[in-house]
């Protein structure tokens, strides 16, 4: 028996991508979300949080976007702005990031979604930047104080035809398994098994169907037992756009794909006919 997952990131991130995981979750296709605690959609999604008590929710703990809560130097630019994703693990390889900061951004994070009247279920982090172990090792005194359970970007184990056909993915996956394993045993909390999305797929999204996410889960290795579903339902508006007046080009074809998973998760239940598969959440595990 599997047991799945299934989580939408990005909640709090603004009134589009809010109103996509409501309706996915009301549709039978989330189990879970994680909040990101200091964007536009913040407030709004803690009121929605209260009126769908059944919405298990997570820290979607973010480095990479928005401002910080905490007076962090070594994570900001020069208008105190979160660095993109690229920059910021450049910092890291080159020990420019102060552990202290990010442990105090982590904790800052983690308060303000309890102020808002929510007691996280796990966590997890936008960009998946909590795998790397400057990271994740400021995160592990909270993780471990408050028995916080942890999404981790566990890949399917690389392979020798995978270094063979994609080597620069082979190296990928090999990185994040490896860090994965050793972050397991560094805390007390249950964690997934399998990290899968589309966003591991090379086909369109205007090819993706319900059986697409099915597959996700159905094609994982025997041996994951716990399976996150990893999902980003968004809908088109302006207030999404405005977020990313530079780079909206840039960002249109993973919005394409967040746009066919909303289309997908507000259809039928995908697992409700499935006698292999269990929906959960981390804190039932």
């Amino acid at each position: 028996m599997r047991k799945v997952i299934i989580n939408a990131d990005d909640f709090g991130l603004c009134t589009p991508v809010n109103r996509a995981i409501v309706e996915s979750f009301r549709a039978g296709n989330l189990t879970s979300t994680t909040m990101m605690v200091a964007m536009p959609g913040t407030e709004e999604g803690a009121q929605l949080a209260a009126e769908n008590p059944g919405l298990a929710i997570g820290l979607h703990f973010c480095l990479t976007e928005g401002r910080p809560l905490t007076k962090s130097a070594s994570l900001v630019d020069a208008e105190g702005n979160f660095l993109e994703r690229g920059a910021l693990m450049k910092k890291l390889l080159l020990g420019r990031v102060e552990q202290a900061e990010v442990a105090a951004e982590f904790e800052a994070q983690y308060n303000r979604l309890v102020a808002l009247g929510i007691r996280p279920t796990h966590t997890d982090s936008h960009q998946h930047t909590h795998m790397n172990p400057v990271v994740f090792g400021a995160m592990l005194p909270l993780l471990k104080h408050e028995k916080l359970p942890v999404r981790l970007a566990i890949p399917v184990r690389p392979s020798l035809k995978l270094l063979l056909t994609r080597p620069p993915k082979f190296v990928k996956q090999g990185i994040l398994y490896n860090a994965s394993q050793r972050f397991r045993r560094q805390i007390s909390t249950r964690t997934d098994d399998l990290l899968v999305s589309v966003h591991d797929l090379s086909t369109p999204p205007t090819d993706y169907t319900a059986d697409t996410l099915r597959a996700l889960v159905h094609e994982a290795p025997a041996s994951a037992e716990v399976i996150e579903l990893m999902v980003h339902p968004y809908i088109p508006g302006p207030e999404l756009d405005q977020l990313y007046p530079t780079d909206l080009a840039q960002r249109q074809p993973f919005f394409e794909k967040c746009y066919a998973e909303h289309r997908i998760l507000t259809g039928q239940p995908l697992f409700a006919a499935d006698p292999t598969v269990t929906l959960t959440t981390y804190g039932q595990l």
